[in-house]
């Protein structure tokens, strides 16, 4: 039986390696400042997987306004945000992936969670709150 558990649990069941670069694009659909309505942040978040914890970090690579209009952040100019979270490893239901971000603003530190689902093994999707303008909306991580 224990032979039986081991094979499935290394074989069929296999745990997803989330370590890598992610490409992270997030969709403010709610907010309480409205010039943030609508807009569009796109990040590149790095992350290390050990065992179910996750940490990492990342940068804010550009905003994209709801006309099209895009900001794009220098090196020099990107916000720099620390990531860590754990991975849910669900057997007979979607893997779960929750991420702490905290994020270094220009202004002040602002602090979000990304609730994801596995898409396949190289996309997430989910939703996001944050304390920035009190925002939520979608978010879709791309491991590249």
């Amino acid at each position: 039986m224990t032979l039986v558990l081991f094979l499935l649990n290394e074989y069929i069941f296999r745990k997803i390696n989330l370590t890598g670069e992610w490409v992270t694009t997030i969709k403010i659909e709610k907010t309480s400042y409205k010039p943030f309505e609508n807009l569009t942040v796109e990040y590149k978040i790095h992350l290390i997987q050990k065992g179910y914890e996750l940490s990492g970090s990342g940068e804010k690579i550009k905003d994209i306004k709801p006309d099209g209009t895009q900001t794009v952040f220098l090196r020099e100019n990107r916000v720099i945000l620390e990531v860590d979270g754990y991975f849910e490893r669900k057997y007979f239901a979607r893997n779960k992936i929750y991420l702490n971000i905290n994020e270094e603003g220009r202004k002040r530190e602002t602090r979000a969670t990304y609730f994801l689902k596995f898409q396949n093994h190289n996309d997430l999707q989910g939703t996001f709150i944050s304390t920035a303008a009190d925002a939520s909306g979608t978010i879709l991580m791309k491991k590249s």
